[in-house]
């Protein structure tokens, strides 16, 4: 290919895409849940122009706009999923197409898997089609106690604009895996929690020293110590993935004496110390469907948990469901659900799935619908946490999205071939 074609084919697209992005569309008619002080607007218009919600209210009128009848429709916010492997696991058998681990390195801590992040995976558009528009992406350790940076992607499917954190955290267990890696006690697992946190801290106040080529030994490479740095300081959360009630209660304390933000992943029995939880102001990731006693750690798993939760006043976000918490994350929504079938109210549900993520991470462009931000929400045929509903329209990050995925297209393709042969 010349570069005079090259040259046509990128102002096509661009045209494109300034197309899409400058497109007027007003959504008439509809029940608006937008997550902000407003509460539930009921047969209301939005209209969205250049990508930004331009206006909310009765009657709007625009006379170049596209037209979306929303009648007995639900326009939500994206959903966000809290915690998965979005964009660096392709399939899980394959290693080829596995990013979110890596095995006999160095680092733990300081390890960026978004770094391998690819916006054109098939799992994107089969998550987005069906509402979800944002995702935590957290690593998975292979053999040290701290997996590595945590970072929040939008599902736009851009090159250039799919990762809006970088880093918002760092990732460590300590759990079962934690003990088998530490040596084989939880105490030694928590030992070398502080030990990491302590050299990090020192690292950072003899930094010279040993550029130098001085000081002590340290437990972690110097990459790993600048990954906590941010944590130390308060800039970033520790995430920590934590099953049982007693593990919580010590990481807890962990948290008190550093002054840590952090966020509890898991959590199956949080419901037991959630008094606890509550009162160190920590928010927590949990998996609503989680209520099996799978492992020594969770035998107080209940279906309760995120009701219980959110009754003691802990901020609950959502992710889900089980093992497919990344190739079909969209399901958080029926997580959700569930929830709110064993006490969670209807409102915290909602909460967690749209601007409780986007709060506690301070996300400006997403969680809510207002004027003047930028258009990232669904249209529902109904109630997106019934299981029979489906997302009909998606805006991510200002832009409408084909409701189109690889599965579509080969459901297409062998209808298609089935009515041939009829």
């Amino acid at each position: 290919m010349n570069n005079a074609m090259r040259n046509i084919l990128a102002l096509a697209a661009l045209s494109l895409a300034s197309a899409a992005h400058a497109e007027t569309v007003l959504i008439q008619n509809t029940t608006v849940d937008t997550m902000s002080d407003a509460g539930q607007l009921i047969q209301t218009d939005v209209l969205v122009v250049d990508g930004r919600v331009a206006a909310i209210g009765r009657d709007l009128d625009s006379t170049d706009a596209r037209i979306i009848d929303g009648t007995d429709k639900r326009l939500t916010p994206g959903v966000f999923n809290a915690m998965t492997q979005m964009g660096v696991v392709e399939i899980d058998a394959v290693h080829e197409t596995y990013d979110a681990t890596a095995e006999g390195v160095d680092y733990s801590a300081s390890l960026a898997i978004i770094d391998a992040f690819n916006p054109n995976s098939t799992v994107i558009p089969q998550n987005r089609i069906h509402g979800l528009t944002r995702a935590l992406v957290a690593p998975s350790a292979s053999d040290t106690l701290f997996a590595g940076q945590v970072s929040i992607v939008n599902l736009s499917g851009k090159s250039g604009g799919s990762i809006e954190q970088q880093s918002v955290g760092v990732l460590v267990n300590y759990n079962e895996y934690a003990k088998g890696v530490a040596g084989g006690s939880r105490a030694a697992a928590l030992a070398s929690i502080r030990r990491a946190l302590n050299d990090a801290q020192h690292f950072a106040d003899k930094r010279r020293q040993y550029a130098a080529g001085e000081g002590r030994e340290l437990s972690l490479p110097a990459e790993d110590l600048d990954a906590l740095l941010p944590v130390l300081q308060g800039e970033e959360y520790l995430f920590v993935k934590v099953s049982r009630a007693s593990d919580i209660l010590k990481i807890l304390e962990v948290g008190e004496s550093y002054n840590l933000r952090m966020i509890l992943v898991g959590a199956q029995e949080g419901w037991m110390v959630a008094d606890a939880i509550a009162e160190a102001g920590t928010p927590v990731i949990i998996d609503p469907i989680e209520n099996l006693p799978e492992q020594f750690q969770t035998l107080g798993a209940r279906l309760e948990n995120p009701a219980l939760l959110h009754a003691a006043g802990v901020d609950i976000m959502f992710t889900g469901m089980g093992w497919q918490n990344t190739h079909n994350a969209y399901l958080v929504t029926q997580c959700a659900g569930v929830a709110v079938a064993h006490g969670l109210p209807y409102e915290a549900a909602m909460a967690a799935l749209f601007s409780t993520p986007s709060t506690v991470f301070s996300l400006d462009n997403s969680g809510r619908i207002a004027a003047d931000m930028p258009a990232d929400m669904v249209l529902w045929s109904g109630d997106p946490l019934e299981l029979v509903r489906e997302a009909e329209l998606v805006f991510v990050a200002g832009e409408q999205v084909p409701m189109v995925s690889r599965s579509t297209r080969l459901r297409d393709k062998y209808l298609a071939k089935n009515s041939e042969q009829d």
